[in-house]
């Protein structure tokens, strides 16, 4: 008996899906072999566009009885053009499709037949590799996403390319046997849409791992209130909301303000901090690896949050997994977030405050509130009580019961 692993998004690729997949990979490869349950892993090959080798998390790249890794013909400027002019031949389900469509080779190099399947997405092309393999195999299935497929509103797929990607995400969501969801919103939104699979869902949400949790959080000694932003700005994610509300903030109440910025920000918004320039704000753009993200995020008073701004209410569902890391840094969290969002019910009147993309004078209010906090009460922005239903460990657990109930 074994599971096979499936995840174009394992480590040491860095990104957010596979700082996730590191993450659960690391206790559920534990459990899996504390209960004589081998897995073996079918992954990229290392380089995958977009998806940098990140030597912090070379550590979690162990563990399983055999890897496979696949050669992704993919090329940066051939997917810039195709979008452009026919993105029904890139989006299908994404960029990285030619992954799934090597499927053949898994099945050859592969040494033992899996008992179950378990697939991390995205990209949704590992869902499709997974999807062949379950065919192929005849074998259990149980599909994660991480965020939703073809409704995702930050990434609006139209023409053929939608097409392409209603049918595949159908075929997936009838062939798997379970069905993994981040979130309360997403797996109402998905019980609406497919009443006919409501029973497949379960909530796996993001984690964290608990070893990472400091054993005391101490208050970082800062001469001035330091707000932090960690991870990307790409897209609809902009910094602008809180840029402008900093830059309403009088110059006295600047002048014990430092904010800074780190992460990749695309051209957009990279010009974004051009325009609100100011001694109080630091972009420091995309500089050292995963642990030292979190290194910074330790020096915080206050930490930043920037969710995806979606007119929709039901669509927002995204459980943005840069939250978790915000949970180990025990830090007050001030985010952009729309009402009814998976991540406001979170935070809000528990780990911080949320805010909508244009309450600017709300915002501009609550930093007032927390220049004035930092000097009174420092304490106040040392955030305890993490909730263990987002452990690694504890998720890794529940996941190998998931597997037995099929195997």
């Amino acid at each position: 008996m074994s599971v096979l692993f499936v995840s174009i998004a394992f480590p040491p690729k860095f990104d957010s899906e596979g700082l996730q997949v590191a993450k659960y990979f690391k206790y559920l490869s534990k459990e899996c072999n504390e209960n004589n349950l081998p897995i073996d892993v079918v992954t990229s090959a290392i380089p995958t566009l977009f998806m940098p080798e990140d030597g912090s998390l070379k550590a979690a790249d162990t563990g399983y009885r055999q890897k496979i890794e696949i050669v992704i013909r993919e090329n940066k400027y051939r997917n810039f053009v195709f979008r452009k002019i026919a993105p029904q031949l890139i989006d299908r389900p994404d960029s990285k499709f030619n992954f799934f469509q090597q499927w053949k080779k898994v099945v050859s190099e592969l040494k033992e037949k899996p008992s179950a399947i378990y697939s991390r997405s995205f990209p949704t092309s590992s869902a499709v590799m997974a999807m062949k393999l379950k065919e192929f195999y005849k074998v259990p299935w149980v599909m994660h996403l991480s965020d939703p497929w073809v409704d995702d509103p930050t990434n609006k797929l139209y023409g053929k390319a939608l097409e392409i990607n209603k049918e595949l995400e159908s075929k997936c969501f009838e062939a798997a046997d379970k069905i993994c969801l981040t979130s309360d919103q997403t797996i109402d939104f998905y019980a609406a849409k497919y009443p006919q699979y409501k029973n497949k869902f379960e909530f796996f949400p993001n984690v964290y791992d608990h070893v990472d949790i400091p054993e005391k959080s101490a208050n970082p000694v800062n001469q001035k209130l330091r707000a932090v932003y960690t991870g990307g700005m790409a897209g609809v994610r902009s910094p602008e909301p809180l840029l402008k509300a900093i830059l309403q903030l009088p110059e006295d109440a600047r002048s014990k303000l430092e904010v800074i910025f780190s992460g990749f920000a695309d051209r957009n918004n990279t010009a974004i901090f051009d325009k609100y320039k100011d001694n109080c704000i630091r972009f420091i753009g995309s500089k050292g690896t995963y642990k030292e993200a979190i290194q910074l995020q330790q020096t915080a008073d206050v930490l930043l949050l920037i969710d995806f701004p979606i007119k929709e209410k039901k669509l927002r569902m995204f459980f943005l997994s840069k939250l978790l890391d915000y949970m180990i840094a025990g830090r007050y969290i001030v985010a952009t977030s729309g009402e009814g969002s998976a991540c406001r019910q979170i935070i809000d009147g528990k780990l911080g405050k949320c805010f909508a993309e244009d309450e600017t004078e709300e915002l501009k209010n609550h930093f007032l509130f927390l220049l004035d906090k930092f000097e009174k009460e420092p304490t106040f922005f040392l955030i305890d009580g993490i909730d263990p239903i987002y452990y690694a460990k504890y998720n890794a657990k529940r996941l190998l019961h998931l597997f037995n109930e099929f195997i």
